[in-house]
């Protein structure tokens, strides 16, 4: 099957770096579950190298007590399950109240994704970018089970 056929019937989303946070720190959440599906291929999941690069610098704070080799896998994890997109300046979007989120913002309106998934109030705020729903986890799986 073409890759463009597949992507046309599969869900794209980006997952913000409290998402994946919370997915590390509870197996049993909702935000894991958004990450087994990807793992599973159930939905398509984008990443930059600056969100992969914050996602490393928050998951290595001493509060969260994740292991080097944990951080080592998970990075891996997301590498290995998601697509790297090179963020292109055309599509940046300058609209979120905390500047550093505008990143997910602008990779959504690059990829033309379905759904920002993010536990960050400054993003839930907005609702909507262009034509991706922003939804917290747990909203995002009641969603998706439509």
């Amino acid at each position: 099957m073409k890759l463009e056929k597949v992507a046309k019937t599969r869900i794209k989303v980006v997952l913000d770096t409290s998402c994946y946070v919370a997915s590390l720190l509870s197996v049993s959440g909702a935000s894991a579950k958004i990450v087994e599906l990807i793992i599973n291929g159930k939905i398509f999941n984008f990443y930059t190298e600056e969100i992969l690069t914050e996602v490393r610098e928050v998951i290595s704070r001493k509060k969260f007590n994740v292991t080097k080799e944990q951080q080592k896998y998970f990075i891996h994890l997301i590498q290995e399950t998601s697509f790297l997109i090179k963020q292109l300046q055309t599509y940046k979007v300058n609209k979120c109240r905390d500047p550093n989120d505008d990143k997910f913002l602008s990779l959504a309106n690059q990829i033309d994704a379905d759904f920002i998934i993010t536990i960050d109030n400054d993003l839930l705020a907005l609702r909507t970018s262009n034509k991706t729903k922003i939804v917290a986890p747990n909203k995002f799986l009641t969603i998706k089970d439509d």
